[in-house]
C-alpha cells in the first residue's frame, strides 16, 4: 500500500458510519421544517448533507438539530482551476468552508470536481475538469492544499471529490475514471460517486450510440477508483428548459442533473432500443 494510499485510509477509518442521508438546502424548503416533516412521519435518515450556507443559519441548525450527524457540501473552492487564488478569494473561502465544517461537526466536505468561473469568467453552471494528465496533477494539488488548511488544527474533515455532470460537453484526452484515479494517485481525499452524474457521462460522450448502458456501467467502475468511494450520491434527472419539444423526445433523453426532480425510472428511456 502506498503512502498516500495508507494516508486516505487512516483518515477514512476515523469516520462513523453515516447510513443513508438527505442532501439539502438551509433555505429551500426549510430545513426545521423539513427535519420535523420527516420526524412526524416516521422516516427516518442517517444524516444530512447542507450545502454551503450563512454561518448563523448553520448555527441555528445546529442547535436545533443536536443529535443530527451533518456533512457539507462546499460551493466556491474552484480546485480545477489553476492558481485558484487568482480566480478568487481562495484562502478566504478555505477559511469560511473551516468555520461552517467546524459549526455542523461535519467529517467530510464534498465538492465538484468542477468550477463555475474560468479565467475571469463566471458561468451559471458547473464546467467539468479539463480531463488531462496535467489537469489531474493540477486538481490534486489544490486539494492537498484544502485539505492542509482544514487540518489546521489537526486532523480536519476528509476533502471529498465529487464527480461532475456534464453539460451537453466535457473536454481532455482521459475519460472520467481515468482522470479521478489519477487524481486520488497524488493526494488521499475520497471521492464521492454521483450516479446522475455518471448518466450524463453515458449521454453526452456519446457512450450510449456504442454500448448499453449496463456495459457502459460495468466498465466505468471497472476503471473507477471504488476503493476511495466515500459517499454514493443520487438526484433527479431533468429536461433543459430551453429545450423545444421536438428535441425533448431524443433517446436517450437530453437529461440535466436536477435535485428539484424525481429520479426517472430508467425502463421508460428505451435505452436498449437505439441498438437495435
Amino acid at each position: 500500500m502506498s503512502t498516500i494510499e495508507q494516508a486516505f485510509h487512516e483518515r477514512a477509518g476515523r469516520i462513523p458510519h453515516h447510513g443513508l442521508g438527505l442532501s439539502v438546502d438551509v433555505y429551500q424548503p426549510d430545513l426545521l421544517e423539513l427535519a420535523g416533516a420527516l420526524d412526524r412521519r416516521g422516516l427516518p435518515y442517517g444524516y444530512l448533507e447542507i450545502f454551503k450556507a450563512a454561518p448563523a443559519a448553520l448555527e441555528s441548525v445546529r442547535r436545533r438539530l443536536p443529535r443530527t450527524l451533518f456533512a457539507y457540501h462546499a460551493e466556491g473552492l474552484w480546485v480545477t482551476q489553476p492558481h485558484p487564488e487568482r480566480l478568487a478569494p481562495f484562502e478566504a473561502d478555505l477559511d469560511d468552508t473551516a468555520e461552517q465544517l467546524e459549526i455542523l461537526g461535519s467529517h467530510w466536505l464534498n465538492h465538484e470536481c468542477a468550477a463555475k468561473q474560468m479565467a475571469g469568467h463566471a458561468f451559471g453552471t458547473y464546467l467539468p475538469a479539463l480531463f488531462t494528465r496535467a489537469s489531474a496533477a493540477v486538481t490534486a494539488e489544490n486539494i492537498a492544499r484544502a485539505q492542509q488548511r482544514l487540518d489546521r488544527d489537526g486532523e480536519g474533515p476528509l476533502f471529498l471529490l465529487e464527480t461532475p455532470p456534464l453539460t451537453y460537453l466535457g473536454f481532455g484526452d482521459l475519460t472520467m475514471p481515468e482522470y479521478f484515479r489519477l487524481v486520488t494517485a497524488q493526494t488521499p481525499c475520497g471521492v464521492v460517486l454521483d450516479v446522475g452524474h455518471v448518466w450524463t457521462v453515458y449521454r453526452y460522450t456519446g457512450a450510449w450510440r456504442r454500448q448499453l448502458l449496463t456495459e457502459f456501467l460495468a466498465e466505468f467502475l471497472d476503471a473507477f477508483p471504488l476503493e476511495r468511494v466515500v459517499e454514493i450520491h443520487m438526484a433527479g434527472l431533468a429536461m433543459h428548459p430551453s429545450l423545444q419539444d421536438s428535441q425533448a423526445v431524443a433517446e436517450p433523453p437530453f437529461w440535466l442533473d436536477a435535485h428539484g426532480e424525481p429520479i426517472p425510472d430508467r425502463k421508460s428511456t428505451r435505452l436498449n432500443s437505439s441498438h437495435r
